[in-house]
């Protein structure tokens, strides 16, 4: 019998983030997360910066 692929086996496409649409909709997150409601999300690019800044600094 053929099974079904599992979730956790499929690729899934890369989640682009468009901070002004989050805030335009923020009424939705009323509920849910606040960080979402107020637009704190970082996109893949600002989160890749600040990863190679921390990676750069030496260690004490």
């Amino acid at each position: 019998m053929f099974k079904k692929p599992d979730v956790w086996d499929r690729e899934l496409r890369e989640i682009r983030i468009d901070r002004d649409e989050i805030i335009k909709n923020s009424n939705r997150y009323r509920i849910g997360s606040v960080r979402l409601a107020m637009g704190r999300v970082c996109t893949q690019e600002e989160f890749d910066e600040e990863k190679q800044k921390i990676i750069s600094k030496p260690l004490p």
